[in-house]
C-alpha cells in the first residue's frame, strides 16, 4: 500500500523526486567518475590571416532571437522549479544564502535571510519540493505557486519572477 507521501505525489504527478547531490554516507564508498571533460575544436586559420586575434565567441553580431512561446514557458518553469528548489535548500542550511543572489532580487535575498534567523519550520524536518505551477502574467512576468512538504505537513508557496537581462529573477516570495 502507497504511503500518504507517494499517493499525493502520484496524484499531482508534476515533480519527479530531487536527485541525491549529498557524499555517500559509508567512508570508502567509490566515487562515480563524471563526464568527460569537453575539447575545443579550432577552426583552420584563413590564408593571408595568420596574425589575426582567434574568436573568443562563435557569435556573430547578429541578436539572439526570443525564442518561441513554448522555449520561453519552459525556460520560466524550469527556473521557477530551480529558484524554488534553492530556497527552501536555504531555508534548511543545506546551502548557503549567497547562491540565491544571482536567482533572486535584493528584496527576496533579504527576506530569506530573516527567515533564517528564525528558522521556525526546521524542527519539522526537511523541506522536499513537490509540485510547481508557473502561469504567464505578461510576456515578462511569470505568477509561480507550489507546494513542499515538512515531514507529515504539507506548505503552500508563492512566488512572482520577472524576465531581465536576458535572465529570470525571483522578484516576490511568500511561503505559508
Amino acid at each position: 500500500m502507497p504511503t500518504r507521501r507517494e499517493h499525493r505525489a502520484d496524484r499531482r504527478g508534476s515533480l519527479s523526486r530531487a536527485p541525491g547531490f549529498e557524499p555517500p554516507l559509508a567512508a570508502g564508498a567509490p566515487a562515480q567518475p563524471g563526464p568527460p571533460p569537453c575539447r575545443r575544436r579550432t577552426a583552420p586559420r584563413a590564408a593571408g590571416r595568420e596574425y589575426a586575434a582567434a574568436r573568443r565567441s562563435p557569435h556573430d553580431g547578429r541578436s539572439a532571437s526570443s525564442g518561441t512561446p513554448d522555449e520561453t514557458a519552459s525556460a520560466a518553469t524550469r527556473f521557477a522549479e530551480r529558484s524554488m528548489r534553492a530556497v527552501l535548500e536555504v531555508l534548511d542550511g543545506r546551502r548557503p544564502v549567497t547562491q540565491l543572489r544571482p536567482l533572486a532580487t535584493p528584496t527576496v535575498v533579504a527576506a530569506v535571510e530573516t527567515l533564517l534567523r528564525t528558522g521556525g519550520g526546521r524542527r519539522l524536518g526537511p523541506a522536499v519540493l513537490v509540485s510547481v505551477r508557473a502561469t504567464f502574467v505578461t510576456s515578462a512576468a511569470v505568477e509561480v505557486c507550489g507546494g513542499y512538504d515538512r515531514g507529515d505537513r504539507h506548505f503552500a508557496m508563492a512566488a512572482r519572477i520577472v524576465a531581465r537581462r536576458g535572465g529570470w529573477r525571483l522578484a516576490a516570495l511568500r511561503l505559508r
